[in-house]
């Protein structure tokens, strides 16, 4: 069973899922990730990663109820 989190998108990934925050049950990251890309088909062709409580993630990870995750596209910078 999950745990309701709020997910951010930004950047791109916000254009392709047309929301900028939603609530989304989910038990795990790598579960989230594969929710994002069924309800979202265009994110699949978007090197997203995600972010958890603000920490850039660097592998799967479990989640806890009111865990705020970002969804980060590649940023440009210069």
């Amino acid at each position: 069973m999950g745990v309701t989190v709020t997910v951010l998108y930004f950047g791109e990934a916000q254009d392709k899922a047309g929301i900028r925050e939603e609530e989304i049950v989910a038990e795990d990251t790598s579960s989230l990730r594969n929710i994002l890309i069924a309800k979202y088909p265009a994110l699949a062709r978007v090197p997203f990663r995600l972010a958890l409580n603000r920490s850039l993630l660097k592998e799967e990870s479990p989640l806890s109820k009111g865990d705020i995750i970002a969804v980060l596209p590649p940023f440009q910078g210069g």
